[in-house]
């Protein structure tokens, strides 16, 4: 069954830490992963430094994989090669599934599901099918809860994509609900699926296939008389895998119709990629859903993938298949689906050794099979058929299966640790709020805002920004550069509570830092200082989940509060806030105090907050919760 999620169902993943770390005076994160350096001219823009990701390394040059004529065998040779990891998803808390994987020009390709707001498609390269790099969003039609695009035959939602790249065009084949449930609380809220299609040139910018006023349509639909059943809510058709093969584009697909009683995966086939005929035309080939298939030109069989078989046939047809192990695990603890082959760009494997992609995950302990979501990565797997069961494996690197070079595959933790920064002392007319950098910042830590946020929405940027504090018994001084290509404030907001959803700054504060635990509210004592990047926007709020607007409990200063200056690189921005009456007795020397710092990016989407990077928070959720901050110690000069 598809997974079927949406943000207000998705849980909120925290890291947990102590109240208050031991403090570090390098001022950085000594556990945090190593990052590539863009470079860039410091009078423009530089892009966010990416976290460097290696690459699986030949280490053992044995290229000898014995005489070929004592390959064969009569099972099949397999090797779990763990998860794949994405370059700057560390500490993941949403989910990925539905891959779809073509080797290309010796690069992998990558496209597959991970949520914005509603379920979106994401693409990314590798060298080596486990490090993947240039992650980014490719098609997405909710970048932010007040902005979501629906179709007749999208409601949001884009699933399980298969792509090919045939004659100079990317074919994306994905599923869509044609119907949907206003209530968030039902446990399925879209139904109706179709297989629609977009193409490309470039396998990034994609173009839906459409009717004359621009409706996406289906090229494999529903049949109209069943769809809108609100009582059985038909799954429909979806889950697609396809391979082209002698002039033709195959298309297998799961068709579920819960009133007749059918779950099946049936076979629909075109010469022009795009006209599949009607699903009753459309033949069954296997019971069950989720299931890749292509055609082997090694063996010269058709191949069907479940996460723990491989189904083989000399025709497209598993109903009576022989199947061979290749995946066994502790179906007690691990859930797995949506098992794919790693292709050729026509979708064909051609390679004595394949490979196969899967979702992989802790099992639910719940009713719901989805309940561990949050755990759900990309698994890969090298196998070998019966007529190379002897042969060594090959590696996605090119690399014969040795100790060696397996142990390149090895699985590894990526974690981020709690950063720590100084803020140093100034006299208060050694800063003038002008929005340029003083030289009263002096030995202040320089801290950079450029862990990827993954929850509300949030996609890859190249924004980021440097930030510098200082502080003394009367004020709270912050100033920053942020890094932005295209700066947008076009998005109309009710509020400045809404600030967030143009292009801005926030800073959180936490004086007493003084909580343990995790998901850890706010009281009176905490609050959040918001710029805009228009010189305009400016406000301080409390925090929690609904957020009230406590600018004028802080006073009127003598001397501008903050300052917002445009540059050739994005913006600087500057403030200085009086510390809040509630704590303004513990501001001293030494001090450690809870800071986060959020950068909120509208891309130049023109449709308001597409993304967000944080100095300590990769959650997102700084604004409600005070044990997700990093420590700011407040120091007089070195």
């Amino acid at each position: 069954m598809k997974k079927i999620l949406c943000c207000f169902l998705v849980l909120l993943m925290l890291f947990s830490v102590a109240a208050c770390a031991q403090r570090d005076d390098s001022g950085g994160d000594d556990n945090k992963p190593p990052v590539v350096d863009p470079g860039g001219d410091s009078e423009g823009f530089i892009p966010r430094k990416k976290q460097e990701m290696p690459v699986a390394k030949i280490v053992d040059t044995d290229n000898d994989y014995g005489a070929d004529s004592g390959w064969a065998g009569d099972a099949y040779a397999s090797l779990d090669l763990g998860s794949v990891y994405l370059q700057d998803v560390i500490n993941d808390t949403v989910y990925d599934w539905g891959h779809s994987v073509i080797y290309e020009d010796g690069t992998y390709k990558m496209w597959w599901v991970r949520p914005a707001i509603y379920d979106s498609i994401y693409y990314a390269e590798s060298k080596d099918l486990k490090n993947w790099t240039n992650v980014q969003r490719v098609i997405c039609l909710s970048p932010n809860s007040t902005n979501v695009k629906k179709y007749d035959n999208i409601k949001g939602m884009i699933g399980k994509p298969s792509v090919l790249h045939v004659d100079g065009t990317y074919y994306m084949y994905f599923e869509a609900p044609a119907s949907e449930d206003p209530d968030i609380t039902q446990t399925v809220l879209e139904w109706d699926n179709q297989v629609l299609l977009a193409t490309s040139s470039d396998g990034i910018e994609w173009e839906f296939y459409c009717d004359e006023n621009g409706e996406p349509i289906p090229v494999i639909a529903m049949p109209e008389e069943l769809m809108g059943n609100t009582n059985d809510k038909e799954y429909g058709a979806g889950q697609p895998s396809a391979f082209y093969k002698d002039g033709k584009f195959y298309v297998t697909y799961c068709y579920v119709i819960y009133s007749q009683n059918i779950a099946e995966i049936r076979v629909a086939s075109s010469e022009d990629g795009k006209t599949f005929g009607d699903v009753s035309t459309h033949r069954k080939i296997s019971g069950g859903n989720g299931y890749g298939v292509t055609y082997n030109t090694k063996t010269e069989k058709y191949m069907m993938a479940t996460p723990e078989k491989i189904y083989e046939s000399d025709t497209l047809d598993f109903n009576s298949a022989k199947s061979y192990t290749y995946y066994t695990y502790d179906t007690s603890s691990v859930q797995t689906g949506f098992c794919e082959f790693v292709k050729n760009p026509s979708g064909l494997v051609d390679t004595e050794t394949f490979y196969t992609i899967h979702l992989q995950g802790a099992k639910s302990t719940t009713g719901d099979w989805r309940g561990e979501h949050k755990t759900w990565d990309g698994h890969i797997h090298a196998v070998n058929p019966c007529e190379y069961e002897n042969r060594p494996l090959t590696l996605p690197n090119g690399g014969k299966a040795t100790e060696k070079n397996i142990q390149e595959y090895r699985d590894r933790t990526q974690v981020y640790s709690r950063p720590t920064a100084d803020a140093i002392y100034v006299a208060d007319n050694a800063i003038a709020i002008d929005g340029e950098k003083d030289e009263a910042y002096t030995g202040a830590t320089k801290i950079e805002v450029t862990r990827p946020v993954y929850e509300w929405g949030s996609t890859f940027t190249d924004s980021w920004a440097e930030i510098y504090v200082a502080w003394n018994e009367e004020f709270l001084y912050v100033y920053g550069q942020v890094y932005d290509k295209t700066v947008d404030n076009s998005y109309a907001i009710s509020s400045m509570l809404d600030t967030y959803m143009r292009d801005s700054v926030d800073v959180f504060v936490d004086v007493p830092n003084d909580h343990t635990g995790t998901e850890v509210p706010y009281t009176l004592d905490q609050y959040i200082i918001c710029t805009g990047s228009n010189n305009t926007d400016f406000i301080i709020k409390s925090g929690g989940e609904k957020s009230n607007d406590i600018t004028d409990e802080f006073g009127v200063v003598s001397a501008p509060r903050h300052r917002v200056r445009k540059t050739d690189y994005g913006y600087s921005f500057e403030f200085r806030v009086e510390w809040y009456e509630f704590i303004a007795d513990r501001i001293e020397e030494n001090k450690c105090i809870g800071m986060d710092f959020q950068i909120n990016d509208c891309m130049g989407g023109k449709v308001g907050r597409e993304a967000l990077q944080s100095w300590s928070d990769n959650t997102g959720n700084a604004f409600r919760y005070l044990d997700v901050m990093g420590d700011v110690y407040l120091i007089k000069a070195k």
